[in-house]
């Protein structure tokens, strides 16, 4: 119950690395979830938010390093760097946005960003006390199975879609660890 995506198209070693090391973690969670039968719920808090920070993650790595500070003979997107030369970009909200104006996912007539950004807030509900009161206010009806699974599926389809779209030059493989997601693949092909 595992799969493997080849990161070829990760810019910054240490955070492909610190990827890895948040996958490692995620085994360690699902493993655990896997082998509960109550209190399964427990567990989908810490999911959501390592699926959903290491989709942040990759987008902070493709729009940071490799449109902003692309490598003289990598240069991608010219026209995007032009748009967002002047723009702080500090945010996972700011790069969602991103994303969607570009339409990096090939995704513009779905609900794929949409679902990005929901994530993006139940990630920030990581501070317990709600200070925006956020609802629902129970996190046992923000963290559930279904929003276990589409974090799933949102970081798979922006693992597929860097890959097949924005995989380095070949000289750059293989120098970050293949990423192993400890679910079965929901795509077989990809969703768009």
């Amino acid at each position: 119950m595992s799969f493997i995506i080849k990161a070829s198209f990760i810019d910054v070693f240490k955070i492909g690395d610190n990827i890895n090391f948040n996958l490692k973690i995620l085994r360690t969670l699902y493993e655990q979830y896997d082998r509960l039968e109550d209190k399964k719920d427990l567990l989908i808090k810490p999911i959501i938010i390592i699926n959903t920070s290491v989709a942040e993650a990759i987008l902070y790595d493709f729009i940071e390093n490799r449109i902003r500070r692309a490598n003289k003979t990598e240069v991608l997107f010219s026209e995007i760097l032009d748009a967002i030369r002047g723009k702080k970009l500090d945010k996972f909200e700011h790069y969602i946005t991103q994303a969607q104006k570009y339409d990096f996912f090939d995704a513009k007539d779905t609900k794929f960003y949409e679902a990005m950004h929901g994530l993006r807030k139940k990630r920030n509900r990581i501070h317990i006390q709600n200070s925006k009161n956020e609802k629902p206010r129970n996190e046992s009806e923000l963290f559930n199975e279904k929003s276990k699974v589409l974090s799933e599926k949102v970081l798979e389809k922006i693992l597929d879609t860097m890959i097949i779209k924005y995989s380095r030059r070949e000289e750059y493989h293989n120098y970050v660890e293949d990423f192993e997601l400890p679910w079965d693949k929901h795509f077989q092909e990809l969703p768009f």
